[in-house]
């Protein structure tokens, strides 16, 4: 399905979610960490929970999930682009909550899928059609095809990202004219590595600069998890962030949505740098990463959306962007 707006995005999901999220819950592998767009993410999962006139009984990271038995038969996991064999961590979880909870319902937001061996897919899906009431709700096309085909016992809905669930403003007139939001991790293409010099600005998530600041967060986020770990395991309790967090998913999200208001354009090799940019009402054009998640993304659900655009690669993505600059493209509205 072809979205043209944000608000018809939003509907789709709350269409085919409410119904079955029917009573309390439990929302588990919730991240902790500062990777914005997951924290995009969680915080939609929230605002559409909260039009719901159930209860999150619990909820975890997985860093911090020591509660065994959920109050609830109902059991919802965090959506995002992990399911496969890339994050093995949360691959692992994911699996171990379903083992450990064949008597209860789970629900999993809406995942990008993807595994590199066939060995792992086969061994995620005997694990995943072993339990009797599992919903799977695919992020992309492809992802709905790989679940259907591989995971026949489970019940499968296509359902954008949860992030469109929010409404965010932005902060500042814009006062930079392009962003290149360049992530650094091991889903960047080989080809978006060097880039020709232009009047824009390269940079990922600001939580990911090498910076003072962001270093002193990071021991503490360590010092914190090591003393969270130890008593709330004693405790048997869980937790999202800790017992002492400087950082939730609003400052995160915060920091992402200071950081583009800035410009009057954006081009990301990020999902939710495109996603955030298109909820602040920025033109943005989304460039895929190393293994076709974007661009399944994009052909999914955004071809049609005001303001959004793809390209294959940056360089292409900077032809884009002057093509619609100089031609004043009526779907490019670009903020005074």
């Amino acid at each position: 399905m072809k979205l043209k707006s944000i608000s018809s995005t939003s509907d789709l999901i709350i269409k085919n979610l409410s119904p079955i999220i029917d009573r309390d819950y439990v929302l588990y592998d919730i991240p902790n960490h500062r990777n914005i767009g997951d924290q995009l993410i969680y915080q939609g999962e929230l605002d559409f929970l909260s039009r719901l006139p159930h209860k999150c009984l619990s909820s975890c990271s997985v860093s911090y999930n020591f509660l065994p038995t959920p109050k609830t038969d109902l059991i919802l996991l965090h959506g995002g682009g992990n399911f496969g064999d890339i994050y093995p961590l949360h691959q692992k979880f994911r699996e171990k909550i379903i083992r450990n909870n064949l008597d209860k319902e789970i629900i999993l937001f809406p995942n990008s899928v993807h595994f590199r061996s066939q060995e792992a897919l086969a061994k995620t899906a005997a694990v995943f059609n072993a339990h009797p009431r599992l919903t799977i709700c695919a992020r992309d096309a492809v992802s709905f095809e790989i679940l259907k085909k591989h995971f026949v016992n489970c019940k499968v809905i296509a359902l954008p990202d949860m992030a469109f669930c929010s409404n965010y403003s932005p902060t500042t007139k814009p006062s930079k004219p392009l962003a290149i939001i360049q992530r650094t991790d091991v889903e960047l293409q080989e080809e978006d590595l060097i880039l020709p010099e232009g009047d824009f600005e390269v940079i990922d998530w600001l939580t990911f600069q090498d910076s003072l600041d962001e270093k002193l967060h990071l021991y503490y986020y360590s010092l914190n998890r090591r003393i969270s770990e130890f008593v709330l395991r004693l405790l048997n309790k869980n937790s999202i962030y800790g017992l002492f967090p400087l950082r939730k998913q609003k400052e995160f999200i915060n920091i992402g949505i200071k950081q583009l208001s800035q410009y009057e354009f954006v081009i990301s090799t990020r999902l939710h740098g495109h996603i955030l940019a298109l909820l602040l009402g920025i033109p943005s054009i989304m460039v895929d990463n190393n293994y076709g998640k974007n661009k399944r993304y994009f052909k999914s659900w955004l071809p049609e959306m005001p303001n959004s655009h793809f390209a294959s690669s940056v360089s292409e993505a900077l032809e884009l962007y002057e093509f619609l600059k100089h031609k004043n493209a009526k779907e490019v509205k670009v903020r005074a």
